[in-house]
């Protein structure tokens, strides 16, 4: 996940939603570089205050990546309701530049003097709509601010970096309660990373228009695989480990027993019933059971992801409104029956 943002398309110095991109690409590149070859990454040096979390230092470390995490959680929303209105600004923006020359040619005085004059009136002395040139400059610079396509595109992918999550593949055959490595450290965003480290929640937001909540706390979806099975034949841990043999460190290790058992599963039908998917009925939210698994394949339906009822890569990434194959964000769609097939 380490290589480069691409340009926009339009050139401009001064342009904000690029100088976002460059700002978050930057945060990317600090937390996965360091500055000597003989120290680990910084997002992993972050991660060792933990086990001094009651010390006055370390409490400041963990609430300024809370306020990193909630940062990076509502530019993510804005940039994804950016992308919403971005056909009606970019319609706006389109008739000014049509139209801005021939309004401002259309109310000068030197155009409307020459109809007077071939109507066989005096001309004005003044125009009739003084400085419209002026106000129409004005909205000319206004419309230059309307984001292109491509500045979406390039804020986007610097947040994908940040928050994708990529799992080793699955093999139900060979997964069992034992597992314990889950994740794949270098594709997946240093900011989940610090996130699991922390044991700390993500504030997902964005569930359209209906939503019964406006945001969710997410904590540990993602940590480890879920598939179909007993509780107590899933994975009970998910330990992320760097470094290599002799010099490996355990960066975190999540318990999925006792009360944290099936928690993930209870934030993957969080955000499902939050986007509409509440059908069917599931017995045990915290259970990876057919309702479960139905609920997925509605949600993958809709989402133009393949029909599974499982919850891969592109599902899981896609809850948190990105999309892994194209590695940039993608709203989830809400439930609607009448896009599933009769």
């Amino acid at each position: 996940m380490a290589d480069t943002l691409p340009a926009t398309s339009d050139g401009r110095a001064d342009n904000p939603f690029r100088a976002v991109a460059i700002l978050l690409d930057g945060v990317r590149i600090g937390l996965e570089s360091s500055k000597r070859q003989d120290q680990a990454p910084r997002w992993v040096r972050v991660v060792r205050v933990r086990e001094f979390r009651d010390d006055a230092i370390a409490k400041g470390v963990m609430k300024a990546m809370d306020v990193l995490t909630l940062a990076v959680a509502y530019l993510q929303r804005f940039t994804l309701d950016a992308n919403d209105l971005l056909i009606q600004g970019d319609a706006a923006k389109a008739l000014v530049e049509v139209s801005a020359e021939f309004i401002k040619t259309a109310t000068s005085k030197e155009f409307i003097n020459s109809l007077e004059v071939a109507v066989g009136q005096d001309p004005s002395p003044d125009s009739p709509i003084p400085d419209v040139a002026n106000i129409i400059d004005k909205i000319v610079q206004i419309a230059d601010k309307v984001p292109e396509p491509e500045d979406l595109k390039v804020i986007g992918a610097a947040l994908y970096k940040l928050l994708a999550i990529e799992q080793a593949p699955l093999d139900e055959a060979k997964l069992g309660a034992t597992t314990e490595s889950h994740i794949v450290l270098e594709r997946t965003g240093k900011l989940r990373l610090l996130q699991f480290g922390f044991d700390q929640s993500f504030r997902l937001q964005n569930f359209g228009k209906g939503a019964s909540v406006s945001s969710l706390d997410v904590n540990r979806l993602g940590a480890r695989r879920l598939w179909a099975v007993a509780t107590d034949k899933l994975p009970g841990k998910s330990v992320g480990k760097f470094g290599e043999a002799p010099n490996v460190e355990n960066v975190w290790e999540l318990d999925f027993s006792t009360d944290k058992a099936g928690i993930d599963v209870q934030d993957a039908n969080s955000i499902l019933e939050a986007l509409g998917y509440a059908t069917p009925a599931v017995p045990d939210r915290k259970i990876f059971g057919d309702e479960f698994a139905g609920r997925l394949r509605a949600f993958q339906q809709i989402n133009d992801i393949p029909v599974t009822g499982k919850l891969d890569n592109a599902t899981l990434n896609r809850l948190f409104h990105l999309d892994f194959d194209a590695k940039n964000l993608k709203r989830a769609k809400r439930f609607k029956a009448d896009a599933l097939p009769k």
